[in-house]
C-alpha cells in the first residue's frame, strides 16, 4: 500500500503536499504551521498504528515504510521485577547478590536483600518497603552454603509491584488491567494452584491486603505471565521481567521482523526493525527461541502465552529451508534423508521421511524432544570438549540441522574463545577453524530465520571476525600468507565487526567490548 502523498493540513486544512517525516500521516501546508503543530503531534507521531483483528486482537502494524535499523519504538516499564523463582537479587537494581560472611546485605526496612542504601531508596523497591515496614514484615531470606540457588519467595514481589499501582499511580494500574491476561485458561492449572497458596497466602495473610480479593492478585500474575519482557543483562546477573504497555501489543512470528533490548537503570525498550517493514505490515516479536523445533516453539507458547502458533515457519514442514525440527531417517538412511511433520499445527501429525515411506508418530517425536532436550540440558556448556562428545554421539541419528545439534554448536562456537582453558589465543588451529565453520553455518541459519539486522546474526560476526584475526596473524606469522593477503583478511575483519557493532550497538552488556574490539583491530591494521 503506497503511503498518501498529500492530504489536509493539521492546522489549517489547506491543501498540503509537506508531511511529518517521521510517521509519514500528517501533512501540514507550511513549515511554520508544522513547527506549530509539533507540540500536539508528538505524543501521538509514530512510525506505527494500534489496529485490531479476531485473529491478533490489538497489535501494532507500520503507519510508513520503516527502514532496517529503525528504532520504532522506545518505552518506559509499567512494572520491573524479579521472574517467579531468581537467584537472591536486590529488589532496588535487580542485580544478583553475593552473600558475605554467609548473609546477604538486607534492606534496612524489610530485610530483603540489596546491595546497599541507594538501592534500597530506588523506586521500584520504596513502596513495596514502607508498606512490608508498616504491616510488621521482615524477610528471612536462607542463605545455605554452596552455589547459590533459586527462590521462590520472590514470586510475590513483581504482582506486588503492579497492586501497589492502584493507589500509588491509578492510570498506570488500568493500563495494566487492561493487558490481555488469558486468566480464564490459567486459573485451574498447577502453577496457578499453587500461587492460590504461596502468592495469595503471603499478600493477603502476611502484608495483611485483604482489599485485594484472591482473584484480582492471580489476574495480576496472569498478565505478568502472558505480556512480561524477559530483562537479562550480563554485567550484574540481571534475570528479571518487565511489562511494556505498548510493546505488550506487538504480534509474535517464529520469524518476526524487529529485535528489543531492555536498556539502562530505568530498564527502558528499545525496539528496532531488524529488516525493512513496510507501511500496513504487522510488527512482530519472538516470544520464544530461535534455535528451537516447530514442536518445542509452539509447545512453548501454548503454555507461556496460551496461544497456537500458525505462522509461516510453524506451518512450513520444512521450516522456511532449515529443516531445524527434522531427524534422520533410521530407515533409509541417506544422507539427506529427514523426517518431517505430515502437518506442523497438530502435534500428533505423523513424521514421513522425505526419501522413502517410512513415519513416526507424532507423539513419539514428542517423547524423543523431551528425551534429548534433558540429556542436552545436563552438557556442560562451559566444556568444548563435553559438547563434541556429545555432537559425536548423536551424529548419525540427528542431521546436522536438527535444532539440538544446532543450538549445542551455538554454544560451542561461543565457547571457543571465551571460557577458561579455551580462550582465543589458547585454541588450536584446528579449534580455529573448528569455530570459523560453525560461525559459516550457523549464519546460513540466521538468514534463513532470522535476517536482517538481528542479534543472532550480530553475535556471529562478532565471534567470527576475532576468529579470523588471530587465523590470519598466525598463517601470516608461518609464511603460509602474505602480508598482503593477511591485510585482506583483517580489512575484512574490520568490515564484520562494524557490522556487528551496528547491530549490537544497543546491547548494554556489548558496548564497552565492541568499542574496545574496534580500537584493538584498526590498531592491528596499521601494524599488519
Amino acid at each position: 500500500m503506497a503511503p498518501a502523498t498529500s492530504g489536509a493540513c493539521a492546522v489549517c486544512l489547506a491543501p498540503a503536499t509537506q508531511c511529518c517525516s517521521s510517521c509519514r500521516a500528517t501533512f501540514y501546508c507550511h513549515r511554520d504551521h508544522q513547527r506549530q503543530h509539533w507540540k500536539a503531534h508528538k505524543a501521538e507521531c509514530a512510525p506505527y498504528r494500534v489496529e485490531a483483528d479476531e485473529a491478533l486482537g490489538r497489535h501494532l502494524v507500520a503507519a510508513r515504510d520503516i527502514r532496517a535499523g529503525e528504532v520504532i519504538l522506545r518505552e518506559a516499564p509499567l512494572v520491573v521485577g524479579p521472574k517467579v523463582a531468581s537467584y537472591p537479587a536486590c529488589l532496588g537494581c535487580l542485580r544478583r547478590v553475593r552473600a558475605q560472611h554467609g548473609a546477604y546485605r538486607e534492606c534496612s526496612g524489610c530485610g530483603w536483600p540489596v546491595c546497599g542504601p541507594a538501592c534500597e531508596a530506588l523506586p521500584w523497591h520504596a513502596d513495596e518497603c514502607r508498606l512490608m515496614r508498616a504491616r510488621g514484615h521482615r524477610a528471612a531470606l536462607p542463605c545455605p552454603p554452596g552455589a547459590p540457588r533459586k527462590e521462590a519467595a520472590y514470586c510475590s514481589i513483581a504482582p506486588l509491584r503492579c497492586l501497589l499501582l492502584k493507589t500509588s499511580d491509578p492510570a498506570r494500574h488500568a493500563e495494566l488491567m487492561a493487558l490481555q491476561s488469558h486468566y480464564e485458561r490459567r486459573r485451574d492449572t498447577s502453577l496457578y494452584n499453587l500461587l492460590k497458596t504461596s502468592l495469595v497466602g503471603f499478600l493477603r495473610g502476611d502484608l495483611g491486603l485483604e482489599e485485594f480479593p484472591a482473584e484480582e492478585i492471580l489476574r495480576v500474575a496472569a498478565i505478568l505471565d502472558t505480556n512480561a519482557f524477559e530483562v537479562r543483562r550480563e554485567a550484574g546477573a540481571v534475570d528479571a521481567r518487565a511489562v511494556f504497555p505498548r510493546a505488550s501489543l506487538l504480534a509474535h512470528d517464529c520469524r518476526p521482523n524487529t529485535e528489543h533490548a531492555v536498556v539502562g537503570p530505568g530498564f527502558h525498550l528499545v525496539l528496532a526493525a531488524t529488516v525493512p517493514i513496510a507501511r500496513g505490515q504487522v510488527i512482530s516479536t519472538s516470544y520464544t527461541r530461535v534455535l528451537w523445533g516447530t514442536l518445542t516453539r509452539r509447545a512453548h507458547l501454548r503454555a507461556a502465552r496460551c496461544f497456537d502458533c500458525a505462522c509461516a515457519r510453524c506451518a512450513d514442514p520444512s521450516e522456511l529451508g532449515s529443516y531445524l525440527g527434522s531427524i534422520s531417517c533410521a530407515a533409509c538412511k541417506p544422507r539427506d534423508s529427514r523426517l518431517v511433520s505430515a502437518d506442523p499445527l497438530d502435534a500428533a501429525a505423523p513424521w514421513r521421511c522425505t526419501a522413502c515411506p517410512h513415519s513416526v508418530p507424532g507423539r513419539r517425536m514428542a517423547w524423543g524432544n523431551d528425551a534429548m532436550r534433558q540429556e542436552l540440558d545436563a552438557v556442560d556448556r562451559a566444556s568444548p570438549a563435553g559438547m563434541e562428545d556429545f555432537l559425536g554421539k548423536y551424529e548419525g541419528a540427528l542431521h546436522p540441522g536438527n535444532y539440538h545439534v544446532v543450538e549445542l554448536k551455538y554454544s560451542l562456537l561461543l565457547a571457543y574463545g571465551n571460557v577458561d582453558g579455551y580462550l582465543l589465543q589458547d585454541l588450536s588451529d584446528e579449534q580455529l577453524d573448528r569455530k570459523l565453520d560453525l560461525c559459516h553455518e550457523l549464519l546460513d541459519i540466521a538468514d534463513l530465520l532470522r535476517p536482517g539486522l538481528s542479534r543472532l546474526r550480530g553475535t556471529l560476526l562478532y565471534e567470527m571476525q576475532a576468529a579470523m584475526v588471530l587465523r590470519a596473524k598466525r598463517d601470516f606469522e608461518h609464511d603460509r600468507i602474505t602480508k598482503s593477503e593477511a591485510q585482506d583478511v583483517m580489512g575484512e575483519a574490520m568490515a564484520l565487526l562494524q557490522s556487528a557493532a551496528d547491530i549490537l550497538r544497543s546491547d548494554p552488556d556489548m558496548e564497552a567490548q565492541l568499542r574496545e574490539r574496534l580500537a584493538a583491530l584498526a590498531a592491528s591494521l596499521d601494524d599488519t
